[in-house]
């Protein structure tokens, strides 16, 4: 129940899209959001046509290619981050994760713009609003009629804010990657400048120290590449700190290192989606300006120049993590929020699987087993409630009336949520545009000088996913063998209850054959008495046999249509429960074969 009303809040999220695009389609289900529908928001929202577009797709494939290249643009040319967790194919083929992930970023890509619209028609003169604070249903009214009134403006204007926008982060991003480029020329003239008259001892004592710097701050995150003799001959190079630095040079590395610092500070404002991350950003930028007090203390002492330098490409690397933090936050989110709905069912013959993994929380199970299990047990669940599901649709108009008002109900309190959370989540979108301009910057610097920490990290990561993989396949093996030793008890107790129900039918069938010979016996019985008493009366009226012969008749007459009802009646409850037998056969015979082919299709997917 849980899923479906998730499902269906996308569903509304999806018609509320179109609507404000002002395209007649309208969503029943998530998965009719299709290639066109996504071709048509981006054409709507941002008023240019798909690149490498297929103007008449012919198969699937020409879908797939269109969606990512919907992707694609919005990956490259307007977010400038990753989005490859969203495929095309996986849209196409109605992947529900996908299809709300790349909603989401529609719905809040709409709200970022209507927001910029918005603040530059106020500042501009363009509309004139009242400020007062207006009640709820007010807000509602007020913020659907502004959003109507942006979307009237013609598109030559949208897409001159836009472009502003644009230009605005490429400015931003520039300054910062041009300050922190001015950083590394005046570090790298600094150390060129000394370092000459060190001995080799000393060289190779910081250059191991440098080396053990490197190694404890380097990202989770490593990208499969190996090292070059080269940059290690250049690092060790590197690595005597100077006796000495020319007073004005270290005055513009302070300068521009604190000017770096301030933007980095600047940009780490509102990176965040939910409330544990805006605590770990807090946490970050009183950490972020006690390194910026360290590194100016440092950059004072001559000595330290070399220290400086790790320490800036370290700040680097945590600015990066904390930005892969925040991008993937939301997703976790919606995964969490789908586990624990979907683990609220409670049907008993359900029970199996999910108890199983509660019980068994610490195990990996992989994606493909544990959709092959749960397909399973929806089949057993299927087989136990074929006969039972038809009566539970049998919803009474009362119940229906009650269930579609609290849906209405519920569906309001969620429009009110999501327009009480609209601006939090249009200045996240923002900050995240442009965080991650400045973090691509800075990633494209740090790759040369981590390739020799990536080859000592990705051998032991492959040699520690080789110890989890294997790890992991005994623990699925072992789960697998619990899990069919749970689906056969399931299956003797079910054959259990069947070899009841049978000896209650034969019981039922001998009670009604007693009951039918009994019925017998006593009309046999009034037979022979009356063929008694008709004999002994013949002798006894022989005489009057003349004038009672006419009442004698009638009497006959009524006696014989008399038994003629009482044996048709008879005969009639015979034929019906003879008729009731031989259905009740053909019901056993047909749940027989049921249970035979059930049995053989279980083997068969069993064997497979």
């Amino acid at each position: 129940m849980g899923t479906q009303e998730g499902e269906r809040d996308w569903v509304d999220v999806a018609n509320d899209l179109l609507s404000k695009c002002h395209l007649k389609l309208r969503l029943r289900i998530l998965t009719d959001c299709n290639a066109d529908v996504f071709i048509a928001l981006y054409e709507n929202i941002l008023g240019e046509k798909v690149p490498d577009y297929i103007t008449a797709p012919c198969s699937q494939e020409d879908d797939v290619h269109n969606v990512q290249s919907v992707i694609d643009s919005l990956s490259l040319d307007y977010l400038q981050i990753s989005l490859s967790h969203i495929t095309g194919e996986n849209v196409v083929r109605g992947d529900g994760e996908s299809i709300k992930n790349l909603l989401e970023i529609f719905d809040g890509l709409l709200e970022y713009l209507n927001e910029e619209i918005n603040e530059e028609s106020q500042n501009g003169g363009r509309r004139m609003i009242c400020h007062f604070v207006p009640s709820r249903d007010n807000k509602y009214a007020l913020l659907n009629k502004t959003a109507q009134e942006d979307f009237e403006e013609p598109l030559s204007y949208r897409r001159q804010r836009n472009k502003k926008a644009e230009e605005e982060l490429h400015h931003i991003s520039e300054n910062l990657s041009h300050r922190l480029e001015e950083l590394d020329q005046m570090l790298k003239r600094v150390l060129g400048e000394s370092g000459e008259s060190s001995e080799v001892r000393e060289e190779d004592k910081q250059s191991h120290h440098s080396d053990s710097i490197m190694e404890c701050r380097r990202t989770p995150r490593q990208q499969t590449a190996t090292s070059d003799p080269e940059s290690t001959h250049r690092t060790r190079s590197l690595s005597p700190s100077p006796p000495r630095v020319h007073p004005s040079l270290q005055g513009q590395l302070q300068d521009a290192m604190a000017e770096a610092l301030s933007l980095d500070d600047g940009k780490q404002t509102n990176l965040t989606v939910t409330d544990h991350p805006r605590r770990g950003e807090l946490h970050h930028r009183a950490s972020h300006r006690k390194h910026s007090k360290v590194l100016t203390r440092s950059l004072r002492c001559p000595s330290n120049v070399l220290y400086c330098v790790l320490y800036i490409h370290a700040l680097k690397l945590q600015v990066t993590n904390i930005y892969k933090v925040v991008i993937l936050s939301q997703t976790i989110l919606n995964v969490l929020v789908c586990y624990r709905l979907f683990s609220s069912v409670k049907i008993k013959e359900n029970e199996l699987l999910p108890v199983l993994r509660e019980e068994l929380p610490h195990l990996h199970i992989s994606p493909h087993a544990l959709d092959r299990m749960w397909e399973q047990q929806m089949q057993q669940v299927d087989r136990l409630h074929a006969t039972s599901f038809s009566h539970s649709q049998r919803r009474s108009k009362l119940s229906s009336q009650v269930e579609e008002a609290q849906r209405k109900h519920d569906l309001l309190v969620e429009i009110i949520r999501k327009e009480q959370d609209h601006n939090r989540r249009l200045r996240d979108f923002k900050d995240r545009i442009q965080q991650q301009k400045s973090t691509q910057n800075r990633l494209r610097e740090q790759r040369q000088q981590i390739a020799r920490a990536k080859k000592y990290h990705n051998d032991y990561h492959v040699q520690h996913r080789a110890r989890l993989m294997r790890a992991r396949t005994k623990e699925e093996r072992m789960f697998r063998q619990l899990f069919e030793e749970g689906l056969e008890v399931q299956k003797v107790r079910l054959r259990e209850q069947r070899a009841y129900a049978r000896e209650q039918r034969l019981e039922h069938q001998r009670r009604h054959q007693d009951q039918i010979k009994s019925m017998e016996n006593y009309y046999k019985d009034q037979f022979s008495l009356l063929a008694e008493k008709l004999a002994q009366e013949r002798q006894e009226i022989q005489v009057r046999k003349k004038a009672q012969e006419k009442a004698l008749l009638k009497m006959k007459r009524e006696l014989h249509s008399r038994m003629e009802r009482e044996i048709g009646e008879l005969q009639r409850i015979i034929i019906q429960n003879d008729e009731d037998d031989y259905f009740q056969d053909l019901e056993v015979q047909r749940l027989r074969n049921r249970v035979q082919m059930a049995s053989f299709q279980y083997n068969t997917s069993y064997l497979h």
